[in-house]
């Protein structure tokens, strides 16, 4: 990538005029430093310093910027490598040939599409895929590295939080665009906005990630390594006390048993619990007692009690959803938004609703200072950011819905996000997933394979591991998803013991779904020797 030589594109509108009428912009730099341009309507300044490339805009009448995008020439060469994160966490994310294809749910009949809402957990709602070979895009950062070469160059946003960043790539025109989402307010002259900001840096995979940290000025919070176990796997949601009692008891007898060094010992309640949204109405079949028990006995055995949340998310036959209609999240035909078709169909709660905001405080607070939980593991977030709207767009639409969670689950309560587009995690969990779950088998169904980029996939799950593993300590602690040393799921000893080596030498997470107390002699060895890497790795 030249950096001295990129191409600035934007559109701008005065209110009440059609953007058919206005003239495109254009800019070509070519050299390094600081520049100005002047409009009737704006003054744009350029600043291309230390790595950092940054646009601000200062109107000097009412304005809307429409759209900016910055192109940056690249020379690429046959053999190449190009990674560009995916939308969220179970995006899949590699680092692929320079000819590569991203097809999204192209091929995949829109009748299937909208049964099982297939477009729901991605970006297919608002991302054109055009199939063609080079035709690669990412959120938030992208590398670029020479066939061979130990070093890359990494493109990265200074600033999630003001809107996502869009990298495409067109490697046939040796040509990589970004382009950062605008205010979706109108601009009053005096205003001074930073439109977008960007890192451009090379050197090794650690220098090039350092460097980028840096420019951002974020830091992972602290963050122990975790050890344990988590449920779904296990019952998914057919859970209940006895079952958990029992999961409780077998994973202390586990842990007695292993050196957990300075890791944090980890009971996770995941889903079934409750109806998705009636997060304080527990089902008191499963539940006679409520979860306050369940979390008490997990302390009691000096674990630290965790338990899923989708925060944002409702299902169709909620309570919520029945007596709080107006709290979902509607699309611009009146619609309400759709998340996907988990349980019985899931729906985006409007987050700008003061009282769906009060409701989720409520929930969050009840978990923690009530219930007892000490993490909570937030699932299903991008649905805080599948429509701009309220005058905010996708970005900070997420970062505000972030905001809100941190805030309700204070400082003492550790969070782990999920589903949730990476940026706006960076220094705000302590935890968060960096691949797709897994499966019992390792590449699902393979009528399966074919549908979107979010699916379940042991095999993608890893591969998404290695690819985001230089975010853990970073932008927050890595969560691989779990491992299995159980007979009883369609993998391979090799592929157990893959999924134990990813998890030790790119994560700071070993939890598992396995009866912990069922393991022999060799499956506590191989899950200690794991546990062994990790925390040499994490101490060094």
């Amino acid at each position: 990538m030249k950096p001295a030589s990129y191409r600035v594109i934007f559109r701008l509108v005065r209110p009440g005029s059609s953007l058919d009428d206005q003239p495109v912009m254009s800019r070509t730099i070519d050299h390094v430093g600081f520049d100005s341009y002047y409009t009737e309507d704006a003054t744009f300044e350029i600043s291309n310093e230390g790595g950092r490339l940054q646009i601000t805009v200062e109107p000097r009448v009412s304005i809307v910027i429409d759209s900016l995008i910055v192109f940056f020439d690249h020379e690429f060469e046959k053999g190449d490598k190009v990674l560009l994160n995916g939308y969220q966490t179970w995006t899949d994310t590699d680092e692929l040939p320079i000819d590569a294809r991203m097809k999204g749910l192209r091929g995949v009949l829109p009748p299937i599409v909208d049964k099982f809402v297939l477009d729901g957990g991605g970006d297919y709602r608002f991302v054109s895929y055009d199939g063609k070979p080079g035709h690669l895009h990412g959120f938030t950062y992208a590398t670029f590295r020479r066939e061979d070469s130990e070093e890359i160059t990494l493109l990265g946003s200074l600033d999630e939080s003001q809107g996502f960043t869009f990298i495409r790539t067109e490697t046939e025109n040796d040509l990589i665009t970004a382009e950062t989402e605008c205010p979706r307010r109108i601009l009053l002259p005096g205003d001074r906005v930073t439109l977008c900001g960007y890192a451009l840096v090379s050197g090794t995979v650690d220098e090039a990630y350092d460097k980028w940290f840096s420019l951002m000025g974020v830091k992972a919070r602290p963050a122990k390594p975790l050890v344990g176990y988590t449920s779904w796997y296990r019952h998914y949601g057919n859970i209940d006390e006895g079952k958990l009692v029992e999961d409780i008891d077998g994973e202390v007898e586990a842990l007695d048993w292993f050196d957990c060094g300075g890791a944090i010992k980890l009971s996770q309640i995941d889903d079934g619990y409750c109806k998705v949204g009636d997060w304080l109405d527990v089902d008191g079949k499963k539940f006679p007692f409520g979860l306050e028990p369940i979390a008490k006995k997990i302390t009691q055995s000096k674990m630290v009690p965790g338990l899923w949340l989708a925060p944002f998310v409702a299902e169709r036959d909620s309570k919520l959803h029945e007596m709080h209609p107006d709290w979902m999240l509607l699309d611009e035909a009146g619609n309400e938004a759709t998340t996907g078709s988990q349980w019985s169909g899931g729906l985006a709660l409007d987050t700008l609703n003061p009282d769906v905001r009060n409701y989720v405080r409520e929930v969050i607070e009840t978990a923690t200072r009530q219930w007892g939980f000490r993490m909570l593991k937030l699932d299903f977030l991008y649905a805080a950011c599948m429509i701009p709207h309220g005058g905010k767009n996708r970005g900070q639409l997420m970062a505000d819905a972030v905001d809100l969670l941190r805030d309700a689950a204070g400082e003492d309560c550790m969070l782990l996000g999920c589903g949730v587009p990476l940026g706006s995690a960076f220094g705000k969990f302590e935890y968060c997933r960096i691949g797709c779950d897994v499966g019992l088998d390792w590449d699902d169904k393979l009528f399966m394979r074919g549908m979107h980029r979010e699916r379940v996939s042991t095999k993608n799950s890893i591969m998404d591991t290695k690819a985001r593993s230089p975010l853990d300590g970073r932008a927050f602690a890595n969560d691989p998803d779990v491992v299995f040393l159980r007979d009883d799921v369609r993998l391979s000893q090799s592929q157990k013991d893959l999924m134990l080596e990813t998890a030790s030498q790119y994560a700071s997470m070993l939890l598992t779904s396995d009866d912990m107390g069922e393991w022999d002699g060799e499956q506590r060895a191989r899950f200690q020797n794991a546990l062994d890497r990790l925390l040499e790795r994490k101490t060094q």
